[in-house]
C-alpha cells in the first residue's frame, strides 16, 4: 500500500473516532506519521505541518499519568525537529527538546523504548547545539547517546543508527575544542556502524557519507591522503546507493563535492573542481527553495567556482559566487550560528573582486561583513582564528590601498590573534603564519623595522617546511619566502639571500599553470631577483637582465587591461628597460620605458600609495632622456611627476623623501634653488616618521644611511634662497642627530613635569621604559617575542601619553624639536658653530645668544674637504704606525689644517671678534659642531702651528664640540647633578686579547694616580672585563679608560672598548651600545685614552655622532675626551698627565665645565710645543660636552 492509500485511510479511521474515544489520541498519532513519513518522500512542507499538529492533538488528547503519553510526546518531537531542519524555526527545536526531555523522564529505565528517546533526546540537543553552540547541549548529547548504546544489545538493528549519531556528536566537539582523540574514536565508531549495517540497508548511504565526512576532517588535520581518497571513494558509494528520489541525495551530492574540492586543493587537478561544481550544482536543483540545507549548499558551490575563478580568471565564476554567497547570507536566519562563516564567504568573494578590479566599494563592503563575521564568532569558536585570518587579510588589502598605518597595525593584530589561536599541528597554522609574515613584511618595508622581516623570513620558511611537497599551494608559500629573502637581501646584501631568492621563485614559476591567476605576480617576483642580481657589480650579466624583461613582458601580456596588478607589472617592465638603455644605449628602450612607466602612473589611482614610486619611477626614466636629449620638456615632466610622488602623503616616507632629492639633484646643476628649497623643506619634515623613535638602533642607522645629507642640503638650499639663518639652523639642528637625540629623550629630565604634573610624569616614565626596554638576543625566543609584543602596546599607549602631556599648558612642546629661539639661549657660555659642507655650498651658522649670524664659505669646498676625508679614510693599520712612529713631518695633514683655517676657521672667528689673544685662562670657549660633509674636521686643530704663530685655533679659543645643541643641553643639565663622594675609576689594560700590548699604559695609570689625590677615591681596574667595568661606572665621577678601542666599519654602535674577555682568544667588548643603554648616576667626566673613540668610520652616518665618546655622554657624562683617530703610546701618558693636573690641582672640580675644557687645551698645546710639525700625535684629542 503506497504512503497516500494509507493517509486517506488513517484520514478515514480519525474521522470515524469520537474526540473522547481512547484510541483518538493513537489514530490522530498514527495519521501525524504517514504524513511525516509522506513529506520524507514528497517533501510536501504542508504534510509536515500537519503532521505536528495532529502530533499536539494527540498530546493534548492525553492524560498526564497516560503510559502512551511518553510516546505521543516522542514523535511530536521527531515531528517538530524535522520541521525545523526545513524552517530553520528555532521555536519548534525549543519545543522539541521540551517534548522529548518528558518523554525520557516519563520512561522507565527498563522499557524497549528507552533507549530508541534518549537518542531522540541526544539528537535535539545536539541539532540545538548545531544553532546555538552551547556546549552544554554537545556534552549531554554525547552522554545520552553513550547510555543509549550501553543499554543496547550487540545483535539490536537499531545499535548501528545509535553508533552513527554518537560518532557525529563526537565529531562536533572534535571540531570545537581540536580534541583529535575524539575525531578518532568518531571514526571508530561510525566505521562500526558501517560495518553491521547490511547492504541496501536504506541508512547505509547516510553512514556512508558520515564516515567520509569524518575521514576527510582527519585529512584536515594530519594531512595523510588516504584518508581523504578513502572519504572520496566512500562518498562516491554513498551518492551511488542513494535512489534518485531520495531527499537525501542533494546531501549526498554535496558532501562528495566538498571532498573533490579538497583535493582540487591539495593536488591543483582543475578536473576534480570541475566535477565538485558540477555535484554542487546538482545538490542545488534538487534542494527545495524554503529548505534549510539551501543555504549551505549555496555557499558550497559560490566557494567552488570562485576557487575555479583563482585558478582560470574567469570572471563570470567569481561573479556567480559572489551571487550565490549574497543568497546563502539572505536564506541564513540572523541567529543561525552558519551565518558568521556565510558573511565571512561574501567578504572573500568581494575581496576576491576588489583584487581583480580595484573598486574601493567591494574593499569596504567585504570589511563591514568579516568584521560582522567575527563579531558574531564566540571566543572560543574552532572557526575564530580562519575568520581573524581573513579579517585581517582585508585590513591589510585596505592599507596597500590607502597607506594608512592603523590599517596595518589592526591586521597585524588580528593575523597574530590568528596564528595564536590555530593549535600546532594544525595544517592551516601554516598559511595563517604566512599571511602574519606578509604582514610583517609589510610593516618592514613602512618602518624599516629589521626585526619584522627576520620574524617574516622565520615564519614563511616554516609555511614552507611544514607544507607537503605535493601540496598546490606550496608554489604560494616558495613565492613568498623568496619576496621576503629578497627584501632581506636588499637590505643587508648578503648573496646568499637572492641566490635563494632566485631559486625559490624559479621552482615556483614552474610549479605554477599557465592559465593561474598568479602566474604573473610569480613572474614578477623571479624577474625582480633576476634584475637584482644584474644589479650586483661582480655579478652583472646582461642575460639575467633579458630574462628579467621577457619575463615581465609576459606577465603584462597574460594580465587584463582592467586588472589592477598590471601597473606594477608594466613599472617594472619600464626599470628593467631603462637598465637596459643605460647599459647599451639604445634609444629604443628608454621610449620605451617612459611610454610604459607612463601607464603604470596613468592606471594607478591618485589616492592609491604606489602611485608615488611609480611616479618617482616615470621622472627617473624623463630625467635620464633630459639628459641625453636636452629636452626641457622632459624635464618639466620628470619634476612634476617627482613632485607628485613627494605629495603623495599615503606613500611610504622614503619613497617621499627619494623623490624630492632627485628632483633637487635635477634642479641644482640649473641654479633652480628656489624650487629645490621648498622640496628639501618638505622632505625634511618627513625624516622622523623614516627614523622614529620607536625602531631599533639598527634599523634607525638604516633608515638613517639612506637619507644621508639632507638636512645638510636642505639648510645650504635655504641659505642660498630665504638667506634665513635661524631656519636652516633648525634644518640642522631638527635632521641631524635623530638616533642620539632619541636616546637622550629616553633618559632625559622630566623634572619639570614631575613637579607640575607627577601623574602624567609616572606614566611617561613608566611607558618609556617599557617601551625602549632591550631585547636580548640571548634570550629564549618565546620570551624575545613576548617582550616585543609588550613593547609593541607600551609604544602605542606612550604616543597616547604624549600627546595627552603636550595638551598640558606649557608643555606643548614636550621631546619635541625647539624652534631657532629657544636654540640661542644655549650659546651663553660661548659661541656654537655649525659648518655645513654640501655640493651645494659651505656656510658657517653662528649661534648666539643674541641671533644666529651667516657665513658663507666660499672657497672651503667640496674638493678641498674631500682632500682631508680621503686622508682620513685612506688611514689603514700600516699607514697609521706609520703616522704614529715616524720622526718627520706630517706635511700633508699640516697642509690640510691650513686650509681648514685659511677658508673656514679664520672667518668665524674673525667674524665673532676671536682672533685677538688672549692668555689660555681667559680665551673664550666655542662649540663645533660639523655638518654634512664637514662632520668629522678638526676644527680645533686648523691652522699654522709653527713656533710663533698665532695664526691656529688654540691660540684664538677653548674648543669644545657637540653632536647638536640638544646634546649639549643634556649635557649641562648632567653637570648640575649634585655629586657625592668625588670618585674616579682608573681602568687600565695593558694586554689585550688579540691586539699589541700597550705598555704605556701602567706610566698612565700612574700620573693619574699622583695627580689625582684625596678627597678623590680612586678605583682601580686592572685588565677587567665589561660586566666589571658597566658595574663600576655607576657610582664613580670621572672615568679613565687606558686601553685599546676600535670604531667598527659596518656598525657605529658596535664600536668598542677592548677589555679582558674570558678567554685569551678575544676580547671582552664595551660597545657603543652598552654604553649609551646605560644610566650613570654621578657621572661628570669619562676620559677615554684609547684609539679613534670620537671616530664614526660609516659616512652616512656622520651627522649622527654615533661612536665612542657621544655614548658616554648618553650614559650620563657630562664631559667626555677622545680621540679623533689612533694615539701614540707615549703621548697619551703625556697629555693624561698634563689635563688630570690642570683639572685637579689647579683647578678641581669647583673649576666647573670650563676647567674640563681648559685642561685639555692645556694639555694638547704642552705637547704641541715639542712636536708642532707632527700634528698627527696631538691634534686628535678633543673635547665633547658641557
Amino acid at each position: 500500500m503506497d504512503l497516500q492509500e494509507s493517509a486517506r485511510l488513517a484520514q478515514a479511521d480519525l474521522d470515524a473516532t469520537p474526540e473522547h474515544h481512547p484510541d483518538h489520541a493513537s489514530r490522530l498519532n498514527d495519521l501525524a506519521n504517514i504524513l511525516s513519513a509522506r513529506y520524507h518522500q514528497f517533501g510536501n512542507v504542508g504534510d509536515l505541518h500537519e503532521a505536528v499538529r495532529l502530533g499536539q492533538r494527540a498530546v493534548d488528547a492525553t492524560l498526564d499519568d497516560d503510559p502512551n503519553l511518553a510516546h505521543w510526546l516522542n514523535e511530536l518531537a521527531v515531528h517538530l525537529i524535522t520541521r525545523y531542519l526545513r524552517t530553520g524555526n528555532l521555536g519548534d527545536l525549543q519545543e522539541a527538546v521540551g517534548h522529548i526531555r518528558k518523554s525520557v523522564d516519563a520512561t522507565p529505565s527498563t522499557h524497549a523504548d528507552r533507549a530508541l528517546r534518549l537518542n531522540n533526546l541526544a539528537n535535539a540537543l545536539s541539532t540545538r547545539y548545531d544553532r546555538t553552540e552551547d556546549m552544554g547541549d554537545l556534552q549531554e548529547a554525547i552522554h545520552l547517546a553513550q547510555s543509549a548504546i550501553a543499554i543496547t544489545s550487540e545483535d539490536d538493528p537499531d545499535l548501528a543508527h545509535w553508533l552513527n549519531e554518537l560518532a557525529m556528536y563526537l565529531k562536533a566537539r572534535y571540531l570545537r575544542t581540536g580534541n583529535l582523540d575524539d575525531l578518532q574514536e568518531a571514526i571508530r565508531i561510525i566505521q562500526k556502524s558501517v560495518d553491521i549495517t547490511p547492504q541496501g540497508h536504506p541508512s547505509l548511504p547516510n553512514r556512508l557519507r558520515n564516515l567520509a565526512s569524518s575521514l576527510s576532517t582527519r585529512h584536515g588535520r594530519t594531512r595523510n591522503v588516504e584518508d581523504l581518497e578513502e572519504a572520496i571513494r566512500l562518498a562516491k558509494l554513498a551518492v551511488v546507493t542513494t535512489p534518485e528520489d531520495d531527499p537525501d541525495l542533494p546531501s549526498q551530492l554535496s558532501n562528495l563535492a566538498n571532498h573533490l574540492s579538497i583535493r582540487y586543493d591539495r593536488s591543483g587537478d582543475l578536473n576534480d573542481l570541475n566535477e565538485a561544481i558540477r555535484l554542487s550544482e546538482r545538490a542545488i536543483d534538487a534542494t527545495p527553495e524554503e529548505h534549510p540545507d539551501l543555504a549551505t549548499r549555496l555557499d558550497n558551490l559560490a566557494t567552488h567556482l570562485s576557487a575555479r575563478y583563482d585558478q582560470t580568471g574567469r570572471v563570470k565564476d567569481l561573479q556567480k559566487a559572489i551571487r550565490l554567497a549574497k543568497s546563502a547570507v539572505k536564506a541564513t536566519p540572523k541567529d543561525h550560528p552558519e551565518l558568521a562563516d556565510r558573511l565571512g564567504s561574501l567578504a572573500n568573494h568581494l575581496s576576491t573582486r576588489y583584487d581583480r578590479f580595484g573598486k574601493s566599494n567591494d574593499l569596504e563592503e567585504t570589511l563591514r561583513l568579516a568584521q560582522r563575521s567575527v563579531d558574531l564568532t564566540p571566543e572560543d569558536h574552532p572557526d575564530l582564528a580562519s575568520r581573524l585570518n581573513n579579517l585581517g587579510i582585508h585590513f591589510s588589502d585596505r592599507y596597500d590601498r590607502t597607506g594608512d598605518l592603523n590599517d596595518l597595525q589592526q591586521a597585524l593584530r588580528l593575523a597574530q590573534r590568528a596564528v595564536y589561536a590555530t593549535p600546532d599541528g594544525y595544517p592551516s597554522k601554516a598559511i595563517r603564519s604566512l599571511n602574519l609574515a606578509s604582514n610583517l613584511s609589510t610593516r618592514y618595508d613602512r618602518t624599516g623595522n629589521l626585526h619584522d622581516l627576520e620574524e617574516a623570513v622565520r615564519l614563511a620558511q616554516k609555511a614552507v617546511d611544514e607544507t607537503p611537497e605535493d601540496q598546490f599551494d606550496r608554489a604560494h608559500w616558495l613565492n613568498s619566502l623568496s619576496i621576503f629573502l629578497s627584501t632581506r637581501y636588499h637590505r643587508a646584501g648578503h648573496f646568499d639571500d637572492l641566490q635563494e631568492a632566485v631559486r625559490l621563485a624559479n621552482i615556483a614559476v614552474g610549479a605554477t599553470p599557465g592559465d593561474h591567476p598568479d602566474l604573473p605576480n610569480r613572474l614578477i617576483n623571479l624577474a625582480s631577483n633576476l634584475s637584482a642580481r644584474y644589479d650586483r657589480p661582480e655579478a652583472s650579466d646582461l642575460n639575467d637582465l633579458q630574462q628579467a624583461i621577457q619575463l615581465t613582458q609576459r606577465a603584462v601580456d597574460i594580465t587584463p587591461e582592467d586588472h589592477p596588478d598590471l601597473a606594477h607589472w608594466l613599472n617594472n617592465l619600464a626599470i628593467y628597460l631603462s637598465k637596459r638603455y643605460i647599459r647599451t644605449e639604445l634609444l629604443v628602450d628608454l621610449e620605451e620605458a617612459i611610454r610604459v612607466a607612463r601607464k603604470a602612473v596613468d592606471n594607478t589611482p591618485e589616492d592609491h600609495p604606489d602611485r608615488a614610486p611609480w611616479s618617482n619611477n616615470l621622472a627617473i626614466c624623463l630625467s635620464i632622456r633630459y639628459q641625453r636629449m636636452h629636452r626641457h620638456m622632459d624635464k618639466t615632466a620628470a619634476l612634476k611627476y617627482f613632485a607628485q610622488a613627494l605629495d603623495s602623503y599615503n606613500a611610504t616616507p622614503r619613497h617621499r623623501i627619494e623623490a624630492a632629492r632627485r628632483a633637487i639633484n635635477l634642479l641644482v646643476p640649473d641654479g633652480d634653488f628656489d624650487q629645490a628649497q621648498e622640496l628639501a623643506g618638505k622632505a625634511l619634515n618627513l625624516l622622523p616618521l623614516v627614523c622614529s623613535r620607536y625602531l631599533s638602533r639598527e634599523d634607525q642607522q638604516y633608515a638613517i644611511q639612506q637619507t644621508s645629507g639632507l638636512a645638510a642640503e636642505a639648510s645650504s638650499l635655504l641659505l642660498r634662497t630665504d638667506n634665513d639663518p635661524a631656519r636652516a639652523l633648525e634644518y640642522l639642528e631638527h635632521g641631524r642627530g635623530l638616533i642620539i637625540g632619541y636616546l637622550i629623550d629616553n633618559k632625559g629630565d622630566i623634572s619639570d613635569l614631575s613637579a607640575q604634573h607627577p601623574r602624567e610624569a609616572e606614566a611617561f616614565d613608566q611607558l618609556r621604559h617599557k617601551a625602549f626596554k632591550p631585547v636580548r638576543q640571548e634570550d629564549p625566543l618565546e620570551t624575545r617575542r613576548q617582550l616585543l609584543q609588550e613593547r609593541e602596546e607600551a609604544i602605542t599607549d606612550l604616543e597616547t601619553c604624549l600627546a595627552d602631556i603636550r595638551r598640558l599648558a606649557g608643555f606643548d612642546r614636550f621631546l619635541l624639536p625647539p624652534f631657532s629661539k629657544a636654540l640661542q639661549v644655549h650659546a651663553a657660555d660661548g659661541p656654537i658653530v655649525f659648518v655645513n659642507v654640501t655640493s651645494i655650498g659651505s656656510d658657517a651658522l653662528i649661534v648666539l645668544p643674541s641671533g644666529i649670524r651667516h657665513i658663507p664659505l666660499p672657497h672651503f669646498d667640496v674638493s678641498k674637504v674631500n682632500q682631508y676625508r680621503s686622508w682620513g679614510l685612506t688611514r689603514g693599520p700600516s699607514r697609521l704606525i706609520e703616522l704614529r712612529e715616524t720622526q718627520g713631518p706630517n706635511t700633508e695633514l699640516q697642509q690640510l689644517l691650513h686650509i681648514l683655517w685659511s677658508d673656514c676657521v679664520r672667518l668665524v672667528l674673525e667674524e665673532l671678534g676671536f682672533l685677538c689673544p688672549a692668555s689660555d685662562s681667559a680665551l673664550p670657549r666655542i662649540w663645533w659642531i660639523g655638518t654634512g660633509l664637514a662632520a668629522a674636521l678638526p676644527f680645533h686643530a686648523a691652522g699654522d702651528h709653527s713656533p710663533g704663530s698665532l695664526e691656529n685655533t688654540f691660540s684664538c679659543v677653548i674648543s669644545s664640540y657637540t653632536p647638536s645643541i640638544k646634546m649639549l643641553q643634556f649635557a649641562r643639565e648632567r653637570s648640575r647633578v649634585i655629586l657625592g663622594a668625588q670618585s674616579v675609576l682608573l681602568v687600565t689594560m695593558t694586554r689585550t686579547p688579540g691586539q699589541d700590548d700597550l705598555p704605556g699604559v701602567m706610566a698612565e695609570a700612574q700620573a693619574i694616580q699622583e695627580a689625582v689625590t684625596i678627597p678623590h677615591q680612586m678605583k682601580l681596574l686592572i685588565q677587567p672585563s665589561a660586566e666589571e667595568v658597566l658595574r663600576g661606572l655607576q657610582d664613580c665621577s670621572i672615568a679613565h679608560f687606558a686601553c685599546h678601542g676600535s670604531s667598527d666599519m659596518d656598525d657605529p654602535s658596535n664600536s668598542f672598548l677592548a677589555l679582558q674577555g674570558q678567554s685569551d682568544e678575544a676580547a671582552d667588548p664595551l660597545t657603543v651600545r652598552k654604553i649609551s643603554e646605560s644610566h650613570m648616576r654621578q657621572a661628570w667626566l669619562a676620559y677615554l685614552s684609547a684609539c679613534s673613540t670620537a671616530e664614526n668610520k660609516i659616512s652616512e652616518l656622520a651627522d649622527e655622532a654615533l661612536h665612542l665618546a657621544s655614548s658616554f655622554q648618553v650614559a650620563g657624562f657630562a664631559h667626555t675626551v677622545g680621540s679623533m683617530w689612533s694615539s701614540n703610546d707615549d703621548i697619551c701618558v703625556q697629555v693624561a698627565a698634563i689635563f688630570y693636573r690642570e683639572l685637579i690641582t689647579n683647578s678641581g672640580l669647583a673649576g666647573g665645565n670650563r676647567a674640563v675644557a681648559i685642561a685639555l687645551h692645556t694639555a694638547v698645546m704642552n705637547v704641541r710645543e715639542g712636536n708642532w710639525e707632527r700634528p698627527y700625535l696631538w691634534s686628535q684629542y678633543i673635547h665633547f660636552g658641557a
